[in-house]
């Protein structure tokens, strides 16, 4: 059977996703400053100059994979709005099971925030005006609808945001040490699938 050639624009569009997922793990395990266009270059198997031509300087290259790493987010865990009386409690039980999902396919996510907080820097406050902000706004106001309507932990809105963060990202952060610690691959589908029954079973009242 003849399999369609990728096209080049399909080829433009493999390549330049691959450099940006390149980029966010080197970001996100090494910190902006210790990485170079050139590390990322030869990860990707490309040219430097192709890298310059397409994104530009580093934290151009930077801002254009935190846009990629939240577009992805969005699209592998669509937002709810669970602000209403319609609120449902499945369909919170499962974005939050979907969320860690996607932060142990993705542990890099958090590992770059975490590398950027540390430093306080002018790309974090640009994350946080651009993507953070935002999506915490509507994150919060799922939050209080679900607490008044479908029994979440009655805390601070803002507080259980980000204990359900710490929940959710840590044992991915921290994959390596629970290996050799205790063991333990938290990256099974077993062990992710048990880890978001853990939290639901914390977080919810019923």
């Amino acid at each position: 059977m003849h399999v369609p050639r990728a096209t080049k624009q399909e080829r433009s569009a493999q390549t330049r996703a691959q450099i940006l997922e390149i980029a966010l793990d080197e970001f996100s395990a090494r910190g902006f400053e210790a990485v170079s266009l050139r590390d990322i270059a030869e990860q990707a198997g490309v040219n430097h100059a192709m890298i310059r031509y397409h994104f530009g300087s580093k934290e151009a290259l930077w801002k254009e994979s935190v846009t990629y790493l939240f577009q992805r987010l969005r699209v592998e865990v669509p937002p709810l709005d669970l602000s209403s009386e319609q609120a449902n409690l499945d369909e919170l039980r499962e974005y939050i099971r979907n969320y860690i999902r996607y932060c142990a396919r993705h542990p890099e996510h958090a590992r770059l925030m975490v590398q950027e907080s540390i430093t306080g820097s002018e790309r974090l406050k640009w994350v946080a005006e651009t993507f953070i902000g935002p999506a915490h706004e509507r994150t919060l106001n799922m939050i209080t609808g679900a607490q008044q309507a479908i029994g979440l932990a009655d805390f601070d809105p803002l507080t259980l945001l980000y204990m359900l963060a710490s929940v959710t990202q840590m044992p991915y952060l921290l994959a390596t040490e629970l290996k050799y610690t205790h063991d333990r691959d938290v990256l099974t589908p077993e062990a992710v699938e048990a880890h978001a029954d853990a939290v639901i079973k914390l977080f919810f009242r019923s």
